[in-house]
């Protein structure tokens, strides 16, 4: 299963959205879509609970997310630019991400200070779009996120569609459907 997620909380018209819809429908595989904004997820209070019990402590929307982002066979990670870079949503997701880290490992455990990388070469693909500029610096933050997990980066595409519908612009929604194929490609191999 290809997994999407996307950080707008405009759903339906959400350029984001768009974007990470077609490049699931490119992979022709099974795929799934989550609106991290159905999510409820809570800040990482930075505790490092995760580190020495195995798990996070917060029982919300990440509870179900860390098994899915294990479980898939790829990532396809989407953010508007809000104010220069990421949604809150798509950085709650990222900041907690830490305890996937640990899951299943323990204080008796002698791990590695940062745990493990469950997501190691996981391949990713990254989709951002902004009204106006900052769209650089969104693709950064989650590249950032994807690097230190040591995933497999695939491709990633920044949009600036002003006020307008991501959809009517051809080259975009092209570009978008070539980065699908790149994942269905990668997963053949």
């Amino acid at each position: 299963m290809i997994l999407g997620l996307c950080g707008s909380g405009r759903k339906e018209n959400s350029n984001t959205g768009k974007l990470v819809q077609e490049v699931l429908k490119a992979t022709n595989a099974k795929t799934e879509l989550v609106w991290l904004i159905d999510l409820n997820i809570g800040y990482c209070t930075g505790c490092m609970r995760c580190a020495f019990e195995g798990n996070c402590w917060q029982k919300d929307g990440m509870t179900e997310l860390y098994k899915k982002m294990i479980d898939c066979q790829a990532l396809v990670i989407g953010s508007p630019c809000y104010y220069g870079d990421v949604s809150g949503l798509v950085k709650s997701m990222m900041d907690r991400s830490i305890a996937l880290g640990y899951m299943g490992i323990g204080k008796e455990s002698d791990m590695p200070v940062h745990g493990r990388k469950p997501l190691f070469n996981k391949p990713a693909v990254i989709v951002s779009t902004v009204a106006g500029h900052g769209v650089d610096r969104a693709i950064q933050t989650i590249e950032g996120y994807v690097n230190f997990g040591e995933m497999k980066l695939l491709g990633k595409i920044g949009a600036v569609v002003g006020m307008g519908d991501v959809s009517e612009k051809a080259d975009v929604m092209a570009e978008a459907k070539k980065l699908g194929e790149k994942i269905k490609e990668e997963l053949k191999k």
